[in-house]
This record gives structure tokens, sequence and C-alpha cells, in this order.
């Protein structure tokens, strides 16, 4: 055997090893949560923000007891346009996967292990592990509890949600006004300056 099938057989294994020993559990903070869900909300919302759609009430009954045209509303500054990104802000976190190896331990993709996995699997490398293949991409219960909080925290905080996109919007980001503003204490609020560190890194390189 030569040096180089010698060197891909070991990786090989030693990624089975890995694989193979109990994993813990990255359970998310309340900083992660409240960041990822202000990303989340906020690209929603931004999606349908050039919308010149009008929306119309239905018609009601003035003071003299007639029939009148219903209020025309911009689809841009509704409550529809809140609530439908809300309804959906929360099945995004199921997007995410835990990436031991990043700064941001939450984030989108699959991790490197698994896309390691795939890429052998794509070579013809015959794996095997005790998680059939299936079951693979399947969304790991560190992902579904991180879904929860998400749900927790908006029904908990819907009312703030509310305030920041008709008063607050314009003048400062969600994360901050938010997260930093409402939800988390000082103490609490690393993951943000983490997040903050990181993009100065990438803007001076």
């Amino acid at each position: 055997m030569d040096f180089f099938g010698f060197f891909y057989g070991f990786s090989v294994g030693l990624l089975l090893v890995l694989l193979s020993r109990p994993v813990k559990v990255e359970e998310a903070t309340d900083c992660q949560v409240c960041r990822l869900l202000a990303i989340e909300l906020s690209s929603a919302l931004q999606k349908t923000g050039a919308s010149s759609a009008v929306l119309e009430t239905g018609s009601r009954l003035d003071p003299k007891g007639e029939w009148a045209d219903g209020k025309k509303i911009s689809y841009k500054k509704s409550e529809v346009r809140l609530m439908e990104a809300l309804e959906g802000v929360c099945d995004s976190m199921l997007d995410y996967r835990v990436h031991s190896d990043k700064p941001e331990k939450f984030a989108k993709g699959r991790t490197s292990t698994m896309e390691t996995l795939h890429n052998l699997k794509n070579k013809g490398v015959k794996v095997k592990m005790d998680l059939p293949e299936e079951m693979w991409d399947s969304v790991p219960a560190e992902i579904t509890r991180l879904k929860s909080k998400c749900e927790s925290l908006v029904k908990e905080y819907e009312d703030e949600l509310t305030n920041w996109y008709f008063k607050h919007q314009d003048q400062s980001d969600l994360e901050t006004w938010f997260c930093k503003g409402k939800v988390l204490s000082t103490a609490e609020q690393k993951c943000l300056l983490a997040s903050d560190d990181n993009e100065t890194e990438k803007d001076e390189l």
C-alpha cells in the first residue's frame, strides 16, 4: 500500500472513530437564540420590503349609518406583513446545525464532519456507521430545542417585536434594539459582542 492509500484509510478510520464517540449536546444560549431570531426575522422582512401592494380593509358603517369604503394600507407597513414573517421565522431554525469547529456554533449548512461523510460516499467509499444513511441529514435534538426556544421567545416578546416593527425599525436594527435593549442583560450579550468582532475582522481583510 502506498503512503497516500495508507493516509486516506487512516483518515477515514479516524473519522469513524470520532463519530462513534458520545457527542456533547450544544444547547443554544438565550443570546444565540435571540441573535438568530433577529437575523431570520430581518431577512424575512427584507424579502417583502420592496412590495408595493396595497391592502384594503372591509367596508364599514360611518357615523351616519351609511356604508363607506374600507381603508387602504400599504402592505409594507401593515401588521399582516409582520405576522406572516413571524409565522415562519422559527421554522427557519431547522436549517441550522451545530458547527463545533466554527466561532459561531450555530450556522446553516452541513457540518464539516457530515460534509466529509457525503464526499466519501460520493467517491465510492463504504462508510459503516450505527447511524443509518437516511438519517445523516436529520434534524438533531439541539436544533429542535433551538426552534422551541425561538417560539417561546416570539410568544413572550411579541408586543416588543411589534413595537420595533411599527416605531423603531428605521432607527435601529432588530438585534440592537430587541436583543441588547429588551431581552438580554449585559452579562448575557457575549455572542453579540463576538459577532461584532468577527464582522470587524472580515472588514479588515
